[in-house]
């Protein structure tokens, strides 16, 4: 009789190394974090939050890496794209996350509310980070492929929003 697993047991088992494109690592750390604020066994919790920190870990390692010529299609786009990764949580939530951050450095030990408003940032701040490793990094224009970065779209969007033209 085949076991079945279940997610959590799936995710725990998902392969993954130093030869993982980082889109793949992105993904799958999203995925361990969804996991993780939805579960209430705390050994899940312990296993999810390890295989986050090792996927973690191994991304760390390429952030300065050129991307993989393989990627460069899927990082490559025709015109700019109608949104951006964005970390913008709600007043309340940021509120809630810096009088955690705060309250941490006095003590040693978390209660289960301030756990909980950790695994949010957490949350928040993976599918962040997981987002702006995804975004483009190419455009394709008439006189050919051209690099952008994130300071070229900000720029771009507060133009397209109308704040450009009033001198912003």
């Amino acid at each position: 009789m085949a076991t079945t697993l279940t997610p959590v047991q799936t995710l725990l088992t998902l392969p993954f190394n130093h030869a993982t494109d980082f889109t793949e690592l992105a993904d799958n750390c999203e995925r361990f974090v969804e996991v993780l604020v939805e579960s209430d066994d705390p050994a899940e919790k312990f296993a999810l939050c390890g295989r986050l920190s090792a996927c973690l870990s191994i991304l760390k390692q390429t952030l300065y890496e050129s991307a993989p010529e393989h990627l460069r299609d899927y990082l490559t786009i025709d015109s700019w794209p109608t949104s951006l990764p964005e970390f913008n949580p709600e007043s309340d939530a940021l509120c809630r996350y810096c009088e955690e951050l705060a309250q941490l450095t006095m003590q040693n030990s978390l209660t289960e509310q301030q756990r909980r408003v950790f695994e949010d940032l957490l949350f928040e701040l993976v599918g962040y980070f997981s987002d702006r490793l995804k975004a483009p990094r190419w455009m394709k224009t008439p006189k050919g492929v051209v690099k952008i970065g994130v300071c070229e779209l900000v720029r771009w969007k507060i133009w397209s929003s109308g704040w450009g033209a009033r001198g912003f």
